[in-house]
């Protein structure tokens, strides 16, 4: 307070009527409980009421306010030893009163009227602490009650305070720190009860609990609180997207919600949230419940796209493996596309409304699956000329998984296989015909020809024929299973995709069309070399194709070539090395498993009989090792500068002994591997071993004849070697049985062919 203000208190003029009046109306302003505003001074009291005052007053409730008054002033002691009260300074509100700062907001307290200054001078209202926000005893701005009675509510709520459960107990009790994402087990806590007091410190030892490592109340890590929450907020993000998946919607809302899921999927970021949180097996499970074994055309497109954009991570692949369904689901979806089209294909197309009503697609979901192949080609065949089909998807995502495959599986992925397989002789024929091998994108139809779903399903049948599926329990064979299920035209198709593959990896101007035309070139070659490897039904199967042995021949011829040329160096579609052991490789078990085709190497040509008696026709079986692979020359060369294939095969075993360098290895094995092979096409014929000894280099005949033996012992030692090792590198399993009977059979039986081979030439050599 300034000193005019206390001046202005102190010398009070005397109490008038007049001021009887102004007080009078000030009340009826200010009311009798006035508002005291910021800037105002809290003025004391004018003077002390008396019981004749009390009595006196008209108002119950102001005695009551004035005993009280007179029951909490502070009482001091005079000389003589009766009390008396202190004359008491105003002192005005001030910012800060016992160093904490103080509000603005009013409180309703009568204001004091200058009358009132007049009456009591020297009376001074007591100063009251203030709460604060630090506790449930200091809150801001909240004036502490001085009445005894006051005081002792205070006190009863500061013991019930102290006396409430602690951090602990709470944790405890509710379960803090046994979420479902805990690895500790669930114990379930007791109900909870309205209000417990804190127990002693005996009873708390007993009821903690502690985990198996002895460690109470085991904390995780920041690192893993973090994780946990985003993930929780990321799944929350995307929640209402699992809504839309209930069985009980629509499915126009489950194509959309699952729409929408593949469609955040495509973003990197949130692709890479996906991944960290288990985002793909959540959202898995929840499609699968939403297909409910029912086949939907657009909703399992939806499903092979969400399925080729988890096999896009190994690891999320593998986690989605481990679904009893999955591997399931996938084949369904194949095995539906047999009687309805590929509506991927068909959007890819462009097909016109009276394509998609055949279909059975209505105009509204004309539009979601053009945006569905879109996504598809953008995502998976960026930059390539690839049309999107759904089998091409499913095919794909099945044949990285093949441990999850069951023999159930075979029989609808080989059906459609062998469904697109059909597809290829015809474009064959277009192409002698003058059109060309693969229709232009903008020509496409629903019908067209897939590389992409051939050369998965072709690798699906390899890891089925390698064991690498899941059939510990198969008793029978797996080439005798696989013939069972196959069809009888598997083995000519196989070689007319190889036909078409050779055309393609010739002339396509496209990269990717070139590498996808090498892996189907190398997975029909590599299937038709385990069927046949030992069959003789498989053997005879292909080689009703006339064409099947100068085609095979002259892939292995031109491989050879081009890697010589290239140094080992990769060939646009793939290492032109791999090409040229699987021709050599199936041109082996033809020759080991029927002797019609050392004849048939050694001649020209091959006179057949056609249906009208006494009509012969020549069947070309030489071949030129530079044959262009024009139009009449797809299938057997038609050059005029034509050799024979055993005159062709020995001139490449040459190139080979030309050095007796033991680097690179690869000349090693070809070297003595095309030994063996002219061994085996000259055992027990003088006039193929006649033009092998011609087309040696000068020497003696039993000179010639030494080397191919030494070359032989070569392959055999290096053959036994490499054999060695990789029976040391396998574990052998109780699983396995069958694949190690299966293992050694062939390895017998390569070590059986050699060493019949030397002991055929031995025997010529001895006789020479």
């Amino acid at each position: 307070m300034s000193a005019i203000q206390l001046c202005a208190v102190i010398h009070t003029p005397p109490f008038t009527a007049t001021d009887t009046v102004r007080q009078s109306v000030m009340q009826r302003v200010y009311g009798r409980k006035g508002r005291r505003t910021t800037r105002e001074p809290r003025l004391p009291e004018t003077e002390t009421p008396t019981d004749t005052d009390d009595n006196d007053s008209p108002s119950p409730g102001r005695r009551k306010r004035r005993k009280i008054t007179v029951e909490a002033s502070p009482l001091t002691a005079t000389p003589d030893g009766s009390p008396s009260k202190r004359p008491q300074t105003p002192i005005p509100d001030s910012p800060q009163v016992n160093g904490r700062p103080q509000s603005s907001t009013p409180t309703r307290k009568r204001q004091a009227t200058p009358d009132d200054l007049a009456q009591s001078p020297s009376k001074q209202q007591p100063l009251r602490p203030m709460k604060t926000y630090a506790g449930p005893s200091r809150s801001f701005l909240v004036n502490l009650p001085i009445s005894s009675l006051d005081l002792d509510n205070l006190h009863d709520q500061t013991q019930e305070d102290m006396s409430q459960e602690s951090y602990t107990d709470l944790r405890n009790r509710w379960g803090v720190d046994k979420s479902e994402d805990d690895p500790l087990p669930f114990e379930p806590a007791p109900s909870p009860s309205r209000r417990l007091k804190r127990t002693s410190s005996a009873s708390f030892q007993t009821s903690l609990s502690y985990n198996s490592s002895g460690v109470l109340n085991e904390l995780k890590s920041i690192t893993e609180l973090r994780n946990k929450g985003e993930s929780r907020r990321f799944m929350d993000e995307v929640g209402y997207l699992f809504e839309g998946l209930e069985m009980s919607s629509a499915i126009a809302l489950r194509r959309t919600s699952a729409l929408e899921i593949v469609n955040k999927l495509c973003d990197p970021d949130f692709n890479r949230r996906a991944k960290a949180f288990d985002f793909y097996v959540l959202t898995w499970d929840k499609l699968s419940i939403s297909r409910g074994g029912v086949s939907d055309k657009m909703f399992d497109a939806i499903l092979s796209f969400f399925a080729a954009l988890a096999s896009r991570d190994p690891h999320t692949l593998g986690d989605l493996s481990r679904r009893p369904d999955f591997a399931d689901t996938l084949v369904d979806i194949l095995v539906s596309l047999r009687d309805k089209t590929d509506v991927l294909s068909l959007a890819a197309a462009n097909a016109n409304v009276t394509d998609f009503k055949a279909c059975g697609i209505s105009r509204s979901e004309i539009l979601v699956l053009k945006n569905l192949s879109a996504m598809v080609s953008k995502e998976l065949h960026e930059e390539s000329e690839s049309q999107p089909s759904v089998r091409a998807l499913v095919s794909h995502t099945l044949a990285m998984l093949p441990a999850t495959l069951a023999v159930r599986h075979l029989d609808p992925i080989l059906a459609s296989l062998e469904a697109e397989l059909s597809l290829v002789g015809p474009r064959i024929t277009a192409y002698l015909s003058g059109l060309p091998l693969l229709p232009v994108p903008s020509e496409l139809c629903s019908a067209a020809l897939s590389l992409e779903h051939l050369e998965s399903c072709l690798r699906l049948v390899d890891s089925f024929l390698l064991g690498q599926w899941s059939t510990a329990n198969l008793e029978d064979d797996r080439a005798a299973v696989f013939r069972a299920a196959c069809a009888d035209d598997l083995a000519s198709n196989f070689l007319s995709l190889c036909v078409l593959s050779q055309v393609q990896l010739r002339e396509s101007e496209s990269e990717d069309q070139r590498i996808l035309a090498w892996k189907c070139l190398c997975g029909a070659l590599r299937v038709l070399t385990l069927l046949s490897h030992g069959d003789l039904s498989w053997c005879e199967a292909t080689l009703v194709e006339e064409y099947s042995l100068p085609f095979v021949a002259l892939v292995a011829i031109q491989s050879q070539s081009k890697w010589l040329e290239n140094e080992g160096d990769q060939h646009p579609g793939g290492e032109t090395f791999d090409l040229l052991c699987l021709a050599l490789g199936l041109l082996m078990n033809w020759a080991t498993m029927s002797e019609k085709v050392s004849g048939l190497c050694r001649e020209q040509c091959k006179p057949i009989l056609l249906e009208s008696p006494l009509c012969l026709l020549a069947i070309l079986t030489a071949i030129d090792p530079s044959c262009p692979g024009n139009r009449p020359c797809i299938r057997a060369c038609q050059c005029s500068e034509r050799q024979s294939i055993l005159r062709c095969l020995t001139a490449l075993y040459v190139q080979h002994t030309s050095t007796h360098d033991d680097s690179p290895p690869e000349n090693v094995f070809l070297r003595g591997y095309t030994a063996v092979l002219l061994g085996i096409l000259i055992k027990g014929n003088k006039a193929s071993l006649d033009v092998v000894l011609a087309a040696l280099s000068a020497g003696s005949s039993s000179a010639k004849l030494r080397s191919l033996i030494c070359h032989c012992h070569a392959f055999l030692d290096s053959y036994k070697q490499t054999v060695t090792s990789l029976n040391e590198g396998t574990t052998s399993l109780a699983s396995q049985d069958s694949r190690d009977r299966r293992k050694g059979s062939w390895d017998k039986s390569g070590e059986e062919i050699a060493r019949g081979v030397i002991a055929s030439l031995e025997s010529l050599c001895s006789s020479s």
